[in-house]
């Protein structure tokens, strides 16, 4: 659960961070919050790597546990909201 954990925080960070210069190259408006969602892929292949190859039931329920909690918060949190989380 702790890698699912630190793997979603810092994709996230990188995409809050990075996201924003990276989105104007391609577009002339803002980045939107969806962007945020590929946040929960390193997470997912994470629980997916847990699963299939090693064999992990527990870790692997681990990562799932982290990976649909932050998806259903995302959701209820931000997608609802009227604010940006793009806050530069």
């Amino acid at each position: 659960m702790l890698a699912s954990l630190l793997l979603t925080l810092a994709s996230a960070a990188v995409v809050i961070l990075a996201g924003p210069p990276v989105y104007r190259l391609l577009s002339l408006s803002g980045p939107e919050n969806k962007l945020l969602l590929l946040a929960f892929l390193p997470g997912v292949l994470l629980m997916r790597w847990y699963l299939r190859k090693l064999r992990f039931d527990k870790a692997g329920m681990g990562a799932l546990l982290i990976v649909f909690v932050s998806i259903i918060l995302y959701f209820v949190l931000v997608e609802g909201g009227d604010f940006s989380i793009y806050f530069f």
